[in-house]
């Protein structure tokens, strides 16, 4: 029988609540092979305490590793579901007389259950808690209990060895008052309390067993918790559960559902009993010497041989010899050695036995044990009649599942044995909804090592996904760890997108050391005494401070990387929010920081071994938590009551807290880790500080040295940490699990095609050292007779881990740029790297399908109804779209195009002053709108600038013949006449040039002996750009002086054409392209009352008549897609375009700036074909970075020239020392 789990819809009093997607309340995957949705009412559904059935499948989880002798370590407390249980549901009175018998009784419910009834009563739904959870008079609840006093009667019967009661919960017909009525609106609450022990049981049958760590090779099998099955969907209405270890009563929010009848006595007749996997005979591949010294050549006999199976198993060892193979018929003594590695195979010191290695034995008939698929295998019962002896096999089979690829059987016999060994295997009952795959990037090799290692993860990811858990690893421990959980829940959404194994994995975590949990609240909140210390430390989960950390890290990923599953948040809200209010009763209420008392566990990361090494990652990873924790309450603030809102403002005051205790540092990653860096890039830590150091509004930014100082710190955050993992002077980090999260931060940090080299290097060292799964810890220079060595022992080390699966989302990111926006994948991002010669991802949403196909012509993507794709920077609704390959470009090629002009020097000063020595013109107050250009057969250089008198702009000429130098500054154009459109003022600088390559000279163009500019203008004096501005047109015929060429504009809010809302209010500043026959004018202009600034393009082909271009604004402020990452400076402003051609990387660039966090700051984006651009999101000069403080406030507006392999950038600079024309350098300046 297959049972499928589905989220029930929200109740009446729920809201929506927040976060992409929103609630899914289809079936989640039927963990019996079958799949799909139940919609039938015929449909049986079954109820269990939230978290329980995955809490007594993993305590048979535990009983079986005690039992396997895994040499497991384990200092954290594992929850055992309770066997009592009470249950309630909302009556309404028409429910009861529909379900009245004629002549009889009424049927409040039937049911099936693996439990006794201990107690059923009827109550008004308000006075339900019965014993006072909720206000009541208890003598109106006793007189309630008295009226409504009911019976019931149960059948029982043994069904797959458990017992199965069918239950029918009667009212006597005395008691059905008019109140009973069709359309009564009186709601009743029916309560039951179920015991599936029964009352003679030896054990006490009122408590459960509680809280543990490790189980004992000889404790009992679970109780199963009780549940309650009903016939159909049309039967359940809102069920709430409560044991003894939780004080209130919790809504249970999904059901499992099957087809088959409530009363049938088909196998499994609840969903506990489910068969959780399949059985695969594997045989082995080859077979090798046992002398790890001989030749493979040489002779084998069964006690010389080591079976090879080609690939890590986990499953159980059959072995078969026929029964003549004795002389006498008797059994021969066989025992057996298994190894992750040949080496461990060939060991026969039982001290360094990691597995239980005992055997069974029988007496078979027939084909071998294990025997494929068609071959006869009769079973060799007592029913059947004895065959004959030539017939028989000596059967042995493990008694425990085993890990291993080789097996080496020893027999004590003589001479010749015909031995058959074979494993069955036990996978997982999965579905491969997701896949990757890729050409080699290169082309030129003909192994495929991404191809390798990308199924080689998600095989490492299928073996450790058992009992529909995410465990560590199939030799040790074989139990879910918080650790290897973060890893690969995102290893799962690119491969098997299962959802049921995270939420089974999520939900027995976040009970662990529940009963120490509940301990707290009895000791003193006031002082952080001893005694709550050490109820802390054991209630941590896993018994790791970082792992409790990691568990609400784990709620977020997975919300964002499955399927918004808020049914799920909202069930685990309570035990969430438990933990929270404890962690936050351990920080310092000053600054915030986690005091970690000295009997608590820090991990970090096996290599990380002293407490301070330690201190700087786990503060780093509290904040972590806290964001996620403020995620979480946020989602659920809409569905809960006053407490989220509660726990929202401590969480958020406590994280503000340990911001400002960064944000006081005076090197704020002083003592950091490689770990500290990864969690601080990953974290959105960085960011958020840069954030915090540049609150304010942007025209009135606080300017002040200590806040200056401050957001110059902040805003190099990110570079240092790249600087540091990218480097090797930290010592490397050693597992996959942080190496995952290593590779994933340094591709988010714009680096990926170091990350792929550093996937390539790090999982392919494994694959070379003859690895078919990913290792649990891994060094790459050392041997592979080091391999299988871990914890003092010879063969410790697990060589399958569940958190070496991260190369299955590793590269679809990578690669591909695949990852989600917005919880369940509603907004998500494509971004293919330009090396990848072909590559094809699916992944499963619960909108559909995403598909993407990348070969050497086009993009092809289908996006699911539903959801939103993001493909550079243009947002793709649903169907299937083909993108032309030779169009993208990357955020790789961006940040890799862009790095040339990175790295800049500082000039001291100013080189055109706010107020320079103009003669005539003694009263002007600010400088600006540098631009720098050349004239034919002329070597000085000429720089346009705008001077502001107080009244408004004119453009002035300065002459220079080093760049450096300025003088002999003049008027180039002045006002225009009274009740023009440039009466107010003119900005030249669109000057119409010979050659656009970034790097050649800026020689103007003649045309027709003369030179052309676009400009900007002003209608209107008296004020610093008073709207709204236009454009003009001017020329000159010596370069220097400029006239009007038009009487009106060329381009305003006016006309020509549709005018977009976006620039509505005012058009500035031009920048004239000429490609192939056609003028482009790239213009900003300006949204009110937002004060929004963004940039469109206007095309002409003879100067004087414009067309905007219909996609407008080509290049629009930024949004925050992810806000961990860099980026958030042009969420205001895009502006001031200067478009040049890049022939090293044959696309155009835009330098721009971009205005936000508390300032303006120079921007870079590129295009294949001048209209689509694609930005990088870091600046490549921020306000505040010249050391003098010239532009602590705004470094816009610039001017590009290439002179002896240098680069010179003249920006405004407004500062300290006013507004004026600064300048940056490629190389340090030298007079």
């Amino acid at each position: 029988m297959s049972w499928t789990r589905r989220n029930l819809p929200p109740t009446p009093d729920d809201s929506a609540p927040g976060g992409g997607g929103g609630e899914d309340t289809g079936p989640s995957r039927d963990v019996n092979v079958s799949r799909g949705g139940i919609d039938e009412p015929s449909c049986r559904c079954a109820f269990y305490g939230p978290g329980e059935l995955e809490s007594h499948r993993h305590a048979r989880l535990r009983c079986d590793v005690a039992r396997a002798k895994l040499k497991v370590w384990y200092p954290g407390r594992w929850r055992r579901p309770s066997p009592r249980a009470r249950f309630r549901t909302r009556l309404e009175g028409a429910c009861i007389r529909r379900t009245r018998e004629e002549g009889g009784d009424a049927v409040l419910l039937r049911f099936r259950s693996n439990a006794r009834i201990v107690s059923a009563e009827l109550l008004n739904y308000n006075d339900s808690d019965g014993d006072g959870g909720k206000e009541c008079n208890e003598a109106d609840a006793q007189t309630n209990r008295e009226r409504y006093l009911l019976r019931w009667q149960s059948t029982v019967e043994c069904i797959c060895n458990e017992r199965v009661y069918d239950h029918a919960i009667l009212l006597s017909c005395k008691h059905i008052s008019s109140e009973f009525v069709p359309g009564a609106t009186s709601s009743h609450a029916l309560l039951l309390e179920l015991n599936t022990r029964l009352a003679s049981d030896s054990i006490d049958a009122t408590k459960s067993d509680g809280d543990s760590g490790e189980e004992s090779e000889t404790a009992p099998l679970p109780d199963p918790p009780p549940c309650i099955v009903l016939q159909s969907t049309s039967d359940a209405q809102e069920w709430e559960w409560r044991d003894d270890d939780i004080e209130e009563w919790t809504p249970i929010r999904s059901c499992w559902t099957s087809r088959s009848d409530v009363r049938s006595n088909a196998p499994c007749p609840f969903p506990h009993q489910m068969e959780l996997s399949q059985t695969l005979t594997v045989r082995p591949a080859r077979e090798l010497p046992s002398n790890a010294d001989a030749d493979e050549e040489s002779p084998n006999t069964p006690n010389t041989v080591i079976y090879d199976f080609g690939r890590e198993l986990l499953g159980k060892v059959c072995i078969s010899i026929p029964k003549q193979s004795t002389s006498d018929g008797s059994t021969p003594a066989v025992e057996v050695r298994v190894g992750e590695s040949s080496e461990e195979a060939r060991n026969d010191e039982g001290e360094h036995f990691e597995q239980c290695l005992d055997l069974s034995y029988s007496l078979e008939a027939g084909a071998p044990v294990g025997c494929a698929s068609g071959e006869e295998n009769v079973s060799n019962d007592a029913t059947n009649t004895s065959p004959p002896n030539d017939n028989q096999r000596h059967a042995w089979v493990s008694c425990h599942l085993l890990a291993f690829r080789y097996v080496r059987v020893i027999i004590a016999c003589n001479g010749h044995v015909d031995v058959d060994v074979t494993c069955q295997q036990q996978l997982p009952l999965l579905e491969e909804r997701g896949s990757f795959s890729c050409g080699e990037p290169n082309g030129n090799d003909e192994r495929n090592l991404d191809q390798e290692i990308w199924h080689c993860a998600k095989y490492t990811l299928q073996l450790c996904i058992h009992e529909n858990f995410i465990v560590d690893g199939i030799k040790r421990d074989r139990l879910p760890w918080v650790g290897d959980l973060a890893v690969s829940l995102m290893a799962n959404a690119y491969s098997f997108c299962d959802r049921e194994c995270v939420r089974w994995t999520l939900s027995v975590l976040g009970r662990c050391g529940l009963d120490r949990l509940g301990s707290l609240d009895s000791i003193d909140t006031g002082e952080n005494t001893a005694e709550m210390r050490e109820a802390i430390a054991e209630s941590h989960i896993n018994g790791c401070v970082d792992y409790t950390l990691w568990f609400f890290i784990c709620h977020c990923l997975y919300q964002r990387y499955s399927v918004g599953d808020v049914g799920f948040l909202q069930q685990e809200w309570r035990l969430l929010e438990r933990r929270l209010r404890c962690l936050l009763r351990c920080c310092d209420q000053e600054e915030g920081w986690l005091v970690i008392g000295d009997k608590e566990w820090v991990f970090v990361d096996w290599n990380v071994e002293e407490d301070g090494d330690k201190s700087t990652p786990v503060q780093v990873l509290w904040w972590y938590s806290l964001q996620c924790g403020i995620s979480l309450a946020q989602k659920m603030a809409g569905t809960s009551k006053g407490s989220t809102y509660d726990i929202l403002a401590l969480l958020s005051d406590t994280q503000l807290k340990l911001e400002n205790a960064y944000l006081r540092k005076d090197d704020i990653q002083d003592g950091f880790s490689r770990h500290a860096h990864i969690l601080g890039s990953l974290s959105g830590l960085y960011a958020r500080l840069d954030d915090r150091a540049s609150d304010g509004e942007w025209y009135k930014s606080d300017t002040t040295d200590d806040k200056w100082q401050t957001r110059r710190r902040c805003r190099d955050l990110f570079n240092r940490s790249k600087q540091a993992l990218l480097g090797d002077a930290l010592p490397p980090v050693a597992t996959p699990y942080m190496k995952h999260l290593e590779a994933l931060a340094i591709s988010r940090l714009g680096e990926r095609i170091s990350a792929l080299d550093s996937v390539r290097s790090y999982w392919g060292g494994m694959l070379d050292r003859n690895a078919t799964t990913f290792f649990e810890a891994f060094n790459e220079n050392e041997s592979s007779a080091d391999i299988a060595q871990f914890y003092d022992r010879p063969f410790a080390r697990s060589l399958c881990h569940a958190w070496a699966s991260g190369p299955c989302a590793l590269y679809p990111e990578i690669l591909l740029g695949l990852r989600p926006l917005s919880d369940g994948w509603g907004r998500w991002f494509c971004d293919p790297l330009e090396r990848v010669s072909s590559a094809s991802a699916t992944i499963q949403t619960k909108f559909g399908l995403i598909s993407v196909q990348l070969d050497e012509h086009n993009l092809e993507v289908d996006v699911p109804s539903g959801t939103a794709m993001t493909l550079m920077e243009k947002s793709y609704s649903s169907g299937r779209h083909t993108i032309p390959r030779k169009s993208l470009i990357s955020s790789h090629a961006v940040h890799s195009w862009s790095q040339k002009y990175r790295g800049w020097h500082h000039h001291p000063t100013h080189v055109i002053k706010p107020g320079p020595a103009i003669p005539g013109y003694d009263n002007i107050q600010m400088t600006d709108v540098p631009t720098v250009y050349q004239l034919p057969d002329d070597e000085k250089y000429y720089m346009s600038f705008i001077g502001f008198d107080g009244e408004g702009y004119q453009t002035f000429i300065a002459e220079s013949d080093n760049l450096f130098e300025w003088s002999n500054i003049r008027l180039a154009m002045g006002y225009g006449p009274g009740g023009s459109f440039d009466h107010g003022g003119v900005v030249l600088g669109a000057y119409l040039m010979q050659d656009y390559a970034v790097d050649a000279e800026k020689t103007l163009k003649r045309i027709d002996g003369r030179f052309y500019s676009l400009y900007g203008a002003y209608a209107k004096k008296g004020t610093y750009e008073p709207d709204p501005g236009a454009q003009g047109l001017a020329s000159s015929e010596d370069g220097i002086t400029w006239k009007r060429e038009n009487d009106e504009s060329i381009l305003s809010i006016y006309g020509p054409g549709v005018v977009g809302e976006w620039e509505s209010a005012s058009i500035y500043q031009p920048w004239l392209v000429e490609h192939e026959g056609t003028y482009y004018n790239f213009y900003n202009a300006k949204k009110m009352p937002e004060w929004i600034e963004q940039i469109g393009l206007a095309t002409s082909n003879d100067l004087h008549n414009w067309t905007r271009h219909e996609e407008n604004p080509v290049l629009r402020v930024g949004r925050r897609t992810d806000a961990a990452l860099n980026d958030g400076y042009n969420t205001q402003f895009a502006s001031d375009a200067k478009v040049f051609y890049d022939p090293e990387c044959s696309a155009w660039v835009m330098f721009y700036f971009g205005v936000g966090k508390g300032g303006a700051h120079i921007m870079i984006a590129f295009s294949k074909d001048l209209i689509h651009w694609v930005r990088d999101p870091t600046p490549l000069y921020t306000a505040g970075a010249n050391p003098s403080g010239l532009d602590k406030e705004y470094a816009h507006k610039i001017s590009l020239v290439c002179q002896d392999e240098t680069w010179y950038l003249f920006y405004c600079a407004v500062g300290d020392a006013g507004r004026g024309i600064g300048l940056i350098t490629s190389r340090p300046l030298s007079k």
